[in-house]
């Protein structure tokens, strides 16, 4: 399994990787023209020449968002997760972000890796109105559970 860029040829498969994991309630779903037009920000698990997993990284100015990190479903526990959020991590430092943080129903997991719980409004409005954006473009029974706590909010310290 190898970690790379996105690019193009990629976006449906990050699309279907996604939808494969629809039920997840923490994992947004991004139709394909915002995948594309973010395709800058994903990194892509590959086995063999099959994309298996997802997970971009969003930055704006030193704040670096970690989301939708998906794994196709039949290559659960693998440690493909892993391998895309250290992808992550590791671009963040490229790019000088001094906050690494991530929104997840599933913080234990995240703790794995070193994340601490932070409160949301520890980040700048810019970057809260951009997440709010986001949560208004998933289907409509999700928005409140998004707006209304069901996310952890958590940062690399």
């Amino acid at each position: 399994m190898t970690v790379r860029n996105a690019e193009a040829a990629d976006v449906d498969a990050i699309h279907a990787t996604l939808v494969a994991n629809a039920g997840d309630p923490s994992l947004f779903q991004q139709p394909p023209r915002r995948i594309h037009t973010n395709l800058g920000d994903f990194v892509v698990a590959m086995r063999d020449r099959d994309v298996v997993g997802c997970a971009a990284l969003h930055v704006i100015r030193d704040h670096a968002e970690i989301l939708a990190v998906a794994v196709s479903p039949a290559a659960h526990g693998h440690g493909i997760g892993g391998a895309l959020l250290r992808a992550c991590i590791d671009r963040a430092a490229m790019h000088g972000a001094r906050v690494v943080w991530l929104a997840t129903a599933k913080p234990t997991y995240f703790a794995r890796f070193g994340f601490v719980r932070m409160s949301k409004w520890r980040l700048p409005l810019r970057v809260l109105l951009g997440k709010l954006r986001l949560i208004f473009e998933q289907p409509a029974r999700r928005w409140l559970p998004a707006l209304f706590g069901r996310h952890t909010f958590m940062r690399l310290p």
